[in-house]
């Protein structure tokens, strides 16, 4: 099977094992659910976010994808003419693309992203009416001060509670994770800062929200278990 099929197959039947409790939870709340997935780089958070939105039909928020279609939309907006550059506002727009084009090189530098950017680009989408009736987040939040953010706009929006998913896995698998797929900033240099910058959030983060809150998944299981651990962990909540 090519892999692209193997993939289209897997999810669907992921969404029919758990169309029903996905069901069940939309006909009680009139929603889907709200949802944080946060782990390590490679602990599989975009595939995870991918099986949650199938099965509870409802947008994922990707932080990183959003920051790069930003950086994109802003250069072209500003590349257009002379004229337009010189005027204020594409300089407002050069602007902004600029303080999006550091964020990303932080990101992939494994750096801190300021809270601004992150901020104002998540709240852009949360406010968005596709998400009034559901979410799934991920990438962010990456700090204490950008979870009680979070915390803040989704109270505003009625979007409580939330469900945070963390996935958990090793270093040495993570690294092994981000080798194989070659991204440009899993580059070895990159990666390890990047893993380390992660361990140095993620206690103060998973203490901020506290148990009561965080369904803690085992990334190194099968594609199908972490699905089903996942989908657990949002009904229970």
């Amino acid at each position: 099977m090519k892999p692209k099929f193997v993939r289209t197959f897997v999810l669907f039947i992921l969404f029919v094992s758990f169309a029903m409790s996905a069901n069940t939870l939309m006909a009680e709340s009139g929603s889907g659910p709200f949802v944080v997935v946060i782990g390590a780089p490679a602990a599989g958070k975009s595939d995870s976010s991918e099986m949650v939105s199938e099965m509870y039909g409802i947008p994922t928020i990707d932080v990183r994808k959003e920051l790069l279609k930003v950086v994109k939309k802003e250069a072209a907006k500003t590349s257009t003419s002379h004229a337009f550059r010189n005027s204020k506002r594409g300089a407002a727009g050069i602007k902004r693309r600029q303080a999006m084009q550091e964020a990303v090189k932080k990101l992939e530098a494994g750096e801190l992203v300021s809270d601004d950017s992150l901020n104002a680009l998540v709240a852009s989408h949360i406010f968005d009416p596709a998400s009034s009736g559901g979410f799934v987040l991920d990438g962010y939040p990456m700090t204490v001060s950008q979870a009680e953010f979070l915390d803040s706009i989704v109270e505003v929006r009625g979007m409580t509670p939330l469900t945070v998913i963390y996935l958990n896995v090793p270093d040495e698998v993570a690294l092994q994770r981000m080798k194989d797929r070659g991204r440009v900033d899993d580059q070895s240099d990159f990666a390890e800062k990047r893993l380390a910058t992660f361990r140095s959030m993620i206690g103060p983060l998973l203490d901020y929200y506290g148990e009561d809150m965080v369904t803690e998944v085992d990334g190194t299981q099968s594609r199908s278990k972490v699905a089903a651990d996942v989908s657990e962990g949002i009904e229970q909540r």
